[in-house]
């Protein structure tokens, strides 16, 4: 569920109401109000509706000439209950959410802050310690923490929306968290020492069915309210991040007898390639209906 609220120039109200009532919302309300910053008076519109009519509503006015950014501008809100005249059953559809929404979340993790970076290095030092003492419990908790698929999911949007500057931070941020890993595995490695176990990464075809998989149902879940984000996260992070730790502790301890650190590398940039490719092509199969188009730069 979700509320909508515009700030629309004078007399705008009513043909955005269209809009809204075209994607199947029966009332908005309208009132007049001032804005500091600008000259003239504007009408403040509130929508709150089921998330798959107020996506159709959103995508409708991002398409449409009543659009302007310069004059148009709205927020987005989550409504946790819509007591109305609608069942509660048809209310709480949570299928559809708007990929503003989606685009917004992604951008919000693509900017390098203390915390990124902490996340980033403590996450790594507890997978590459739980690597070398086989233990499965502490890697799960530690790939949770990793801060890949949502980086991962920023580009294939920024690629199926053509949004570049999302793409090109997401990647900046990407290359960064890589070395970021490498670093702190490799320090882990030097601290806690070998020796340095083997382990079995599979083959390709094993890896890249895997991660098209998880890239296609980690974009479905991120326009989904009731998506088990965290444990898709998990599993957007298991394919590579191992990888990525792994090949941090061979910089201290060495390859293990018969490991392939090129291999390995392949392997990398082929999981990371097929799962953002395929979470770029479930976000177009998503907004193919224009939707895409209307997002914001």
């Amino acid at each position: 569920m979700r509320e909508i609220r515009l700030t629309l120039p004078p007399g705008a109200a009513e043909a955005v109401f269209t809009l809204a009532r075209a994607a199947g919302i029966a009332e908005a309300s309208v009132h007049e109000v001032r804005v500091l910053g600008r000259e003239e008076p504007a009408e403040e519109m509130t929508v709150k509706s089921s998330t798959p009519k107020i996506r159709e509503f959103l995508r409708a006015l991002l398409c449409s000439p009543l659009f302007d950014r310069r004059t148009v501008r709205f927020s987005a809100h989550e409504v946790l209950a819509l007591v109305d005249e609608e069942s509660a059953q048809r209310v709480t559809v949570p299928a559809g959410v708007p990929l503003t929404d989606v685009h917004h979340d992604l951008w919000r993790h693509c900017h390098v802050t203390a915390s990124l970076v902490a996340r980033t290095c403590v996450s790594a030092a507890l997978l590459a310690y739980a690597m070398l003492k086989a233990d499965t419990l502490l890697a799960v908790g530690a790939l949770i923490f990793t801060p890949f698929s949502p980086l991962v999911l920023s580009a294939a949007l920024g690629v199926a929306a053509r949004r570049r500057a999302l793409m090109l931070q997401a990647l900046r941020v990407l290359a960064l968290a890589l070395v970021l890993t490498l670093l702190s595995a490799a320090l882990t490695g030097a601290l806690v020492g070998g020796p340095m176990i083997d382990v079995d990464f599979g083959g390709p075809t094993r890896n890249f069915v895997a991660s098209a998989l998880i890239g296609v149902m980690a974009a479905l879940a991120d326009s989904d309210e009731v998506g088990r984000r965290q444990l898709l996260g998990l599993a957007m992070a298991y394919p590579f991040v191992r990888l990525i730790a792994w090949l941090g502790l061979t910089m201290t301890l060495g390859a293990p007898e018969g490991g392939e650190r090129l291999h390995d590398v392949l392997l990398l940039s082929g999981n990371a390639v097929v799962m953002t490719a395929a979470a770029a092509t479930t976000y177009r199969v998503i907004g193919r209906d224009g939707e895409l188009t209307g997002l914001p730069w």
